[in-house]
């Protein structure tokens, strides 16, 4: 997982709701057990929602885990197992946007 946010890190979407997006598609947050205003609740204390780091991100996910009566272990392997595809995701929407830009322009 921290490989996967080190890469969301680079591509600038280490944001709150970047990372709220990314536990969604995980199926962390699913509206009923983890809700998104409960996920939102945990990083109150986060200084910097533009610039989430990786520590407050762990604490946060181990909060959630333990509310939850599971492991960290289990929400970082889901997050790992998808981050590539919300990465690509990311990247493809960047892509499409920079597309949409220039034809705008022409």
């Amino acid at each position: 997982m921290d490989a996967q946010f080190e890469k969301l890190v680079k591509m600038g979407k280490n944001t709150l709701d970047g990372l709220i997006q990314w536990m969604k598609d995980a199926k962390i947050i699913d509206g009923i057990k983890v809700t998104e205003e409960k996920a939102r609740e945990v990083f109150s204390e986060t200084t910097d929602p533009k610039n989430v780091n990786l520590d407050k991100f762990k604490e946060a996910l181990t909060k959630l885990a333990t509310d939850q009566k599971k492991t960290v272990e289990e929400f970082t392997k889901t997050l790992a197992d998808e981050g590539p595809k919300f990465a690509d995701a990311l990247k493809a929407g960047a892509s499409a946007l920079k597309d949409f830009e220039r034809y705008r322009k022409s």
